[in-house]
């Protein structure tokens, strides 16, 4: 559980809480439907971005929720790519803010990261995979046995000059 020093949840994560917390009485997730289509080249970064929305049912929050999109430049955008970067994503609050990074994974599906401080380095690195709002909700809770880690989190190149953490 997390520490009775957290600041309290907002709405963003007020809902990814509740929905974790019936996918674990129900034994079911949220069913949210394909991922939005690409339309253009020319809107990729949007793309990205509308589908973090999607996977994390932000438009059903009955508010607006900004998400501020950019180039990585540190992590490829495909396991061992280098002439893509990975896409950043920053969900801010007025107290902190919710950072992730989308990359693709094996099978080449767009795959989103939370990232945050390494616990050995303290450099922010993807630390959980998350592909819905009830795995935000995991995260937020620290329910452990119910998060796999990030893929990514041993490979990712933010980690300090020899940290143990990288594989």
């Amino acid at each position: 559980m997390p520490s009775t020093t957290m600041k309290p949840f907002n709405d963003v994560e007020t809902a990814a809480v509740e929905a974790a917390l019936k996918r674990a009485q129900t034994g079911r997730a949220a069913w949210i439907g394909p991922d939005p289509a690409l339309h253009s080249q020319d809107a990729e970064l949007r793309w990205v971005e509308a589908v973090l929305r999607h996977r994390l049912s932000l438009l059903t929050l009955g508010r607006p929720v900004a998400i501020r999109t950019g180039e990585d430049n540190t992590h490829p955008l495909v396991a061992g790519g280098r002439a893509f970067p990975a896409v950043a994503l920053t969900i801010p609050f007025a107290d902190r803010t919710l950072d992730f990074l989308a990359t693709y994974n094996d099978d080449g599906r767009l795959t989103f990261d939370v990232v945050s401080p390494c616990h050995c380095c303290g450099k922010p690195v993807p630390t959980e995979e998350i592909d819905r709002l009830e795995d935000l909700g995991d995260y937020l809770l620290q329910a452990r046995d119910a998060l796999g880690g990030s893929p990514r989190f041993r490979t990712s190149p933010a980690h300090a000059a020899g940290c143990p953490a990288r594989g």
